[in-house]
């Protein structure tokens, strides 16, 4: 355990800010703190101090843990706020940011046929090895250029392995410690272990804070109502069935009979039968007289005018093209007759 705890120290202090290496120091001492208790150690706000935790909790150096707490004088538990180490996380993570590191650095190595491996001391031109085969001299390697012998760089030799070389060297006190912790064995860690081992901190006597008491979730029930509102529903009920009461399904029967007489519609819409429309048409077969009175005023008379006779005669048998012929006659009290004659 003492080997895990120095691996996480030396990386937070190797790539961290000293906030960050700060939070995970008093972790690694008092085993578990709450949120309000790390912030005094910080001398920082909750909030700002939840914010610093976050990115520590994404990169898997600590634990976060809710549980619900009962404070005194409260009669409603609130959740607070718990900080720990897994240590078995946080060295699976490491070793994966060490591989993931390793293998981006190979990937950045530059092939052997392109580092140019020769340059020149008189006009600095670099040549790599492919490009002064045809040159070889007596001395060496000949510029192509001035003619003069060639050095060969040995820095320039191979760029990405020293950089590969570079953090290897680097790396090498967590290579050497994950070593360590693979032949050691790491207890498994969680919040009550965690709890168990936690040791208390001293707060000044003007930062007390009220004593709270874990509650166990499982005891939590719902409300059964909401809180202000009084239950008003029935306490109890009663029901009674009966199938022997002959008067009530003859009510029952008579209420249906007065409802479906109130609804029915009228016979006009219901009988089809019922004639709406009566039309008499008059027989034409069969001839008719009709006389008209006209009446004219005489001169300096107002009373009723002399009466004038028009009679209107009307013949079957004179039909002209499915037509029928009426003659006009009018009468005076002369003994006059005008006679008119209309074909329709």
């Amino acid at each position: 355990m003492e080997v895990a705890q120095a691996l996480v120290r030396a990386v937070m202090r190797a790539f961290y800010t000293t906030q960050e290496v700060l939070v995970i120091e008093a972790l690694a001492t008092h085993s578990a703190l709450r949120d309000d208790e790390l912030a005094y150690l910080m001398r920082m706000n909750i909030k700002d101090m939840h914010r610093l935790c976050a990115g520590l909790r994404d990169a898997r150096f600590l634990v976060v843990h809710t549980r619900p707490e009962m404070q005194e004088g409260k009669t409603r538990p609130i959740n607070r706020t718990y900080y720990y180490i897994d240590y078995r996380q946080t060295i699976d993570a490491i070793k994966w940011r060490v591989y993931k590191s390793d293998k981006d650095m190979q990937g950045s190595v530059q092939p052997a046929d392109e580092s140019k491996e020769y340059s020149c001391p008189r006009c600095h031109a670099q040549w790599t090895q492919l490009e002064v085969l045809d040159s070889a001299g007596p001395a060496g390697f000949t510029c192509q250029r001035c003619g003069t012998v060639l050095e060969r760089n040995k820095e320039k030799e191979a760029p990405g392995h020293q950089q590969l070389s570079r953090m290897n060297n680097q790396f090498k006190f967590m290579t050497d410690m994950l070593q360590e912790v693979d032949r050691a064995v790491i207890p498994e860690c969680n919040f009550d272990k965690a709890m168990a081992t936690h040791r208390p901190i001293v707060r000044a006597a003007t930062h007390e804070v009220l004593a709270s008491v874990p509650v166990d979730p499982a005891s939590l029930g719902k409300p059964s109502a909401v809180k202000g509102l009084a239950n008003v529903g029935p306490k109890t009920m009663h029901v009674t069935i009966s199938d022997n009461n002959e008067q009530e399904r003859i009510e029952e029967r008579k209420r249906k009979e007065r409802l479906l007489k109130e609804n029915a519609l009228p016979s006009w819409i219901t009988d089809s039968s019922v004639p709406t429309i009566t039309t008499t048409m008059p027989s034409t077969t069969q001839p008719q007289n009709q006389s008209f009175e006209m009446k004219d005023v005489a001169d300096g008379d107002t009373a009723l005018p002399a009466a004038k006779k028009v009679k209107l005669e009307t013949g079957a048998a004179a039909a002209v093209d499915s037509s029928t012929a009426m003659s006009f006659k009018m009468e005076d009290e002369d003994d006059e007759e005008f006679e008119f004659e209309d074909v329709v």
